[in-house]
């Protein structure tokens, strides 16, 4: 038989049952809402409609690909080579995703058990496998780097610390993967955060890695986001049956992860687009990629399906000139809570950011110039001289700093519930908390479990006992505040 012809019959293989009911197969706490019969669901498709030995000669060939590079151009010295804050990057992006994407492994497996077609539970197993591939390339990249700089441990580490920011991606990854339904998780991973988001991730900052000089970055995400583009599509048909069946449910889960999925990668990618990259090797701005990767791409996806752009569309506009920016700022003062190095802008990064960022630079232009000004008055190493000393609040949604809004404008607000007070970043965090109370109001931040007496209030022990770090890992400025652009106070006598 041709391809064309056995296919079909490989990929379709539902059947009615007789011994059990289909409600008691496919439970709806499972499976996801609505529920409806696999007479609603039969004619789900997706373009790529692979089989498992095409699929095995694909993977194949591109692991040989990935590893041909890594002999080439991944060895440690390669990586000693390289700007020191886009190393940085590397390792901010390295602790972030891979662990992320083991959990994803599980989320995939719902739908290869609970799918409610077996087209989408044929390429829920491959999704599972993807995510599995893409756990097991950046741990072995990383591991033979941790020799030279123990921060890359945190490539493994970092999901089973306290740190702050593991708190904050456990927080959204583990609902995003391993605690929403079939349904929930192919809308909330599969279109929102894989036909937008990871290609801000694994295409944008791919080019910039080339540009960087990085080229076993740039070959991992290419490899990895070539395996997203395909389990991706798994997504829309999903969300097109949901739509017509509940179009008000579709559109809050859509406006509810795509605002998850912002404030995850505002920090992951607008880092590293905006910091970590160094200023001559930058394309576009994190604004920029945004803009043509997701803003674009999204609402062409949404009209399509006959869906509406989120609520909040305005305010997120307005973030993409603030967010990243204020959260930066938040973490450089707080650097040795993670598990990264930092770098100041000088003059040049900030002309640069000031270019790009017309509309919002001039208002944290002025936070640089002070925090150079501290480390020109300075000893020499000593960064604890430019440093936060108290503990800073976290959102009780997204369970990042209270860093929303501009230098001039707080968007924190406050809610109170059962004789509980909680407080959030942004009005969007709060929208998501009150649609969900029960699922979101018993998570304990960092100052929550300072307050109950299980993390210490002084910072460096918080860092030490609760965190698991230490001077040789915690996060420094990367240059100890020696620039060449820098007056420290001696010369200035």
């Amino acid at each position: 038989m041709q391809r064309k012809e056995w296919l079909p019959l490989a990929r379709k293989l539902d059947w009615d049952f007789t011994y059990v009911s289909e409600q008691d197969l496919f439970p709806e706490i499972m499976s996801g809402t609505p529920w409806l019969s696999h007479a609603s669901w039969k004619d789900w498709d997706e373009p790529f409609r692979t089989s498992f030995s095409e699929y095995v000669v694909t993977q194949h060939e591109k692991d040989a690909s990935v590893k041909s590079v890594r002999d080439a151009v991944g060895g440690l010295q390669d990586y000693q080579a390289l700007d020191r804050a886009w190393v940085n990057g590397v390792k901010l992006h390295a602790a972030t995703l891979p662990l992320a994407e083991f959990a994803a492994v599980i989320g995939n497996l719902r739908g290869a058990r609970f799918g409610r077609d077996s087209a989408w539970r044929s390429m829920a197993v491959f999704g599972g496998l993807d995510e599995m591939r893409h756990t097991e390339i950046p741990l072995l990249l990383m591991h033979e780097l941790v020799k030279w700089d123990g921060q890359f441990d945190w490539t493994h580490k970092f999901y089973h610390s306290n740190n702050w920011v593991a708190i904050a991606a456990r927080h959204v990854t583990d609902e995003l993967l391993l605690r929403s339904n079939a349904i929930e998780y192919a809308i909330a991973t599969n279109f929102v955060f894989e036909t937008g988001f990871t290609n801000l991730q694994f295409v944008g900052l791919s080019a910039l890695a080339h540009q960087a000089g990085d080229k076993m970055f740039e070959k991992m995400v290419n490899s990895i986001q070539s395996d997203e583009a395909r389990h991706a599509q798994i997504g829309p048909p999903v969300l097109e049956l949901v739509a017509k069946e509940d179009p008000v449910y579709a559109q809050y889960l859509l406006d509810k992860w795509f605002w998850r999925s912002w404030h995850l990668f505002a920090v992951v990618t607008g880092f590293s687009m905006d910091y970590f990259t160094p200023v001559k090797k930058r394309t576009l701005s994190f604004k920029e990629f945004m803009e043509e990767w997701v803003v674009q791409q999204y609402v062409q996806n949404l009209e399509k399906i006959g869906l509406k752009k989120p609520w909040y569309w305005e305010e997120f506009l307005t973030a993409l000139d603030h967010y990243h920016h204020m959260v930066y700022a938040s973490a450089y003062t707080y650097r040795a809570t993670v598990w990264f190095d930092f770098v100041l802008p000088g003059p040049e990064e900030r002309r640069w950011l000031h270019h790009k960022y017309p509309a919002s630079w001039a208002k944290f232009d002025p936070i640089w110039e002070r925090v150079s000004e501290r480390w020109g008055e300075a000893d020499e190493k000593n960064d604890f001289a430019v440093h936060g000393t108290a503990i800073v609040s976290f959102c009780d949604l997204c369970q990042i700093v209270l860093s929303a809004g501009s230098p001039e404008k707080n968007t924190a607000q406050v809610l109170e519930r059962n004789g509980k007070k909680y407080i959030f970043c942004s009005d969007p965090c709060r929208w998501i908390f009150e649609k969900e109370p029960e699922r979101y109001q018993g998570h304990n931040d960092v100052v929550k479990r300072v307050l109950a007496g299980e993390a210490p209030a002084n910072v460096v022990a918080l860092i030490q006992n609760y965190f698991g770090l230490d001077y040789s890992t915690w996060g420094k400025d990367a240059y100890g505040g020696r620039y060449p652009w820098m007056r420290k106070k001696e010369e200035n006598l």
